[in-house]
C-alpha cells in the first residue's frame, strides 16, 4: 500500500512539476520568437510605407524593396540584395501575387522562413514610369491599350531572416534537451522527496502494526490464564462433592483470574492514557503553575523506602522554588515513571537532580545498570512495548517510558537518554 501511494504521489508531483517546467521553457522561446518577428514586421512595414527611392535601409535587417505588377514582373527595385539572386526575386514576386488576393497586406516567407517579405497592394506613384517606359500614370490614364488596363502595383519589402531562424532552431534544441534533462532530475527528486515525506506515514503504519502485534501478545498471556482457570473451575464445580483439595484449587484459580484481570486492567489503562496523550486530547487543558520542587520532593520521599526495601540507595538533590506551567498530575506521573524504571533496573544506586540552568529546568534521574545500553537500545527505549529484557519475563509492558515521553512533549519539553560507564541517565528539559 505504501509503495502504491508512493508511486501515485511521485507521478502527481512529477506531472505538476514537469508541466510547470514546460511552461517556463516554452515561455522564453515564444517570447523570443515573438520579439524577433515583431521586430521583423516593424522593419518591413516601415520599408513598404516609406517612399521607395527615399527609404534608407539602416536598421537591424537588410531590406530589399521591389515594385512588381500583377504579372509578377519586377518593375523597379532598391536596397541591398546580396542575399538574393534573380530566381529568388522572381519566386518571391510570384509567391506574393498568388497569396495576396484581396488583402491589402501580406506577410509571408519562402525557403523555410529564411527569406521573409511583406507585400502591400499599391497604385503607381505620380509621374511613375517603368524602366521600359511603358506608361506614365498621368500621360496614359486615358489610353485603351490593354497593357494599362490593370495598373495595380505591389510593393514588396524583402529581408534575410536566416540567422534568426537558425537562432530559434538552436534555442528550441537547447530547450528541448534542457526539458528532458530537468524532467529526469524532477522525477528523481520527486521520488526522493515523496519517499522522505511519506516516511512518517510509513513508520506510523509499521508502528501501528507492531502495536497491534505487541498488544495482542501482551493480552494473550493473561487471557489464556483466565480461560484456563475458568475451565478448571467449571470442572471442579461439575463435581458433586468438594473436598479440601478442591477448595484450595478453586481459591488458586480465582486468585489467578483476579491477578490476570488486574494486569489486563493496568495494560488497558496505560494504552488508553498513551493514546490520549498521542492524540493531544489531554494537551488542550489549561496549564497551571506547578511547584515542581515541592512535587518532586514528595515523590522522592514516597520512593525512598521502596529503594531501601530493595536494598538499593537513593539520593536526591532538588533546588528550591522551581515552578513551571503544566499539568501537576501528568508531571507527577512522569517523575513516578522515571523512578519506577530506576527502581526496577538499578543495580545498587539511583540519584535524582532538579535544577535550573538559564531558561531550562532540568530533571535528571541516573542509576547504575548491570549492562550498558547499546546505541540501538537508546534509540528504541521510548518505543511502545520495547523492553531491555527480550524475554519479557520482567514485570511491566514497556509502556512507561513512551508515556513519559508524551508527557514531556505535552509540556513542550524534551527528554533524552544517555548510557555510559554502566550508568543510564534520563534528562528532562522543560523550556
Amino acid at each position: 500500500m505504501i509503495k502504491k501511494l508512493q508511486r501515485r504521489l511521485t507521478l502527481l508531483l512529477s506531472s505538476v512539476s514537469i508541466f510547470l517546467l514546460l511552461f517556463l521553457l516554452i515561455f522564453p522561446f515564444l517570447f523570443n520568437r515573438y520579439t524577433l518577428y515583431s521586430s521583423l514586421k516593424t522593419a518591413l512595414t516601415t520599408a513598404v510605407n516609406s517612399p521607395m527611392h527615399d527609404y534608407n535601409s539602416s536598421g537591424s535587417y537588410p531590406v530589399f524593396m521591389m515594385l512588381v505588377n500583377s504579372d509578377s514582373e519586377v518593375i523597379d527595385s532598391k536596397g541591398p540584395d546580396f542575399f538574393l539572386d534573380a530566381d529568388t526575386k522572381s519566386k518571391i514576386a510570384k509567391d506574393a501575387i498568388s497569396k495576396i488576393n484581396d488583402d491589402e497586406k501580406l506577410f509571408s516567407s519562402i525557403n523555410g522562413g529564411k527569406i521573409a517579405y511583406l507585400c502591400k497592394k499599391d497604385v503607381p506613384p505620380d509621374n511613375f514610369e517603368d524602366k521600359s517606359g511603358h506608361f506614365d500614370n498621368d500621360k496614359h490614364s486615358d489610353s485603351n491599350d490593354s497593357n494599362f488596363i490593370d495598373n495595380t502595383l505591389y510593393r514588396i519589402a524583402v529581408t534575410d531572416f536566416g540567422n534568426e531562424i537558425k537562432s530559434l532552431q538552436r534555442l528550441s534544441v537547447l530547450l528541448t534537451a534542457l526539458f528532458f534533462i530537468l524532467s529526469a532530475i524532477i522525477i528523481l527528486f520527486s521520488r526522493y522527496f515523496v519517499k522522505k515525506s511519506i516516511r512518517p506515514v510509513s513508520d506510523a503504519i509499521i508502528s501501528q502494526r507492531q502495536f497491534i502485534s505487541d498488544a495482542s501478545h501482551e493480552l494473550k498471556t493473561p487471557l489464556t490464564v483466565i480461560i484456563n482457570n475458568i475451565g478448571n473451575l467449571k470442572n471442579l464445580l461439575s463435581k458433586e462433592n468438594f473436598g479440601t483439595q478442591s477448595i484450595d484449587l478453586i481459591k488458586k484459580n480465582i486468585y489467578g483470574i483476579d491477578e490476570m484481570s488486574t494486569r489486563m486492567k493496568h495494560l488497558t489503562e496505560d494504552l488508553l492514557n498513551l493514546g490520549r496523550l498521542e492524540n493531544w486530547q489531554d494537551r488542550k487543558e489549561q496549564m497551571q503553575p506547578v511547584e515542581l520542587s515541592k512535587l518532586t520532593d514528595n515523590e522522592c520521599m514516597y520512593f525512598e523506602p521502596l529503594f531501601f526495601e530493595d536494598s538499593k540507595t537513593f539520593d536526591y538533590n532538588i533546588a528550591d522554588n522551581i515552578s513551571i506551567l503544566g499539568d501537576a498530575k501528568k508531571i507527577k506521573d512522569l517523575i513516578s515513571i522515571l523512578l519506577e524504571n530506576a527502581l526496577k533496573y538499578s543495580v545498587s544506586h539511583t540519584s535524582l537532580t532538579l535544577c535550573k540552568q538559564k531558561n531550562n529546568v532540568i530533571l535528571s534521574v541516573e542509576n547504575d545498570i548491570s549492562k550498558e545500553l547499546s546505541k540501538e537500545d537508546t534509540q528504541n527505549i521510548f518505543k511502545r512495548f520495547y523492553r531491555l529484557d527480550e524475554s519479557h519475563s520482567s514485570a511491566g509492558y514497556g509502556l512507561g517510558l513512551p508515556i513519559a515521553k508524551e508527557i514531556v512533549a505535552m509540556h513542550k519539553g524534551e527528554i533524552k537518554v544517555k548510557s555510559e560507564n554502566k550508568k543510564i541517565c534520563f534528562n528532562v528539559y522543560f523550556h
